[in-house]
């Protein structure tokens, strides 16, 4: 249902439930857990998200649609209707901090979940891709080892793993509370 999302589930976007959705009256089984930045609905379905209704409807009137997830540090190359997809017509992810979505080949990469190091060894591009983010802040080299192995997948400091939808990198972010 969402390419840039593929299983909000297994992210933890969305959870199971017997309830209709507050936008479409629809019990669909699942009901979506994550940002919304906008009104609130008690229960948010990922098809009232998918066709854009949930953008429609809940953003504040003469300021924005409804977000689920933010437009940052977006490359110059990624469409504008790839930004409004990500951001208005797919499940957002829970962060401590503000996290952005990933792009990489003018594209938005899908989004995986939250990774610990355990979860980021086997992709190197991902650890380089903190790696890169080391160098822009200008931690020393072996403070930055020590923070990368101690990422944790449930727990402070996290990472979010996505993959290049077009040449299948994997990449990374970081976050902490």
């Amino acid at each position: 249902m969402f390419r840039y999302h593929p299983d909000p589930v297994a992210t933890g976007s969305a959870v199971a439930t017997d309830e209709a959705c507050s936008l479409c009256g629809v019990e669909r089984g699942v009901r979506y857990v994550g940002p919304v930045y906008g009104d609130r609905p008690d229960i948010l379905c990922l098809h009232c998200i998918a066709s854009g209704e949930a953008a429609k409807r809940l953003g504040a009137p003469g300021v924005m649609p409804a977000m689920f997830s933010d437009a940052i540090h977006v490359p110059d190359d990624v469409p504008a209707g790839v930004v409004d997809e990500v951001t208005m017509r797919t499940p957002g992810f829970s962060s401590w901090q503000q996290a952005g979505w990933l792009y990489h080949c003018a594209d938005a990469a899908a989004f995986l979940g939250n990774a610990g190091y355990a979860d980021l060894a086997p992709h190197p591009a991902a650890v380089e891709s903190l790696r890169q983010d080391r160098e822009r802040l200008g931690w020393p080299a072996e403070q930055f080892e020590e923070f990368v192995t101690s990422l944790d997948k449930d727990g402070e400091p996290t990472a979010y793993l996505f993959r290049c939808l077009h040449c299948g990198t994997y990449l990374a972010s970081w976050d902490i509370g």
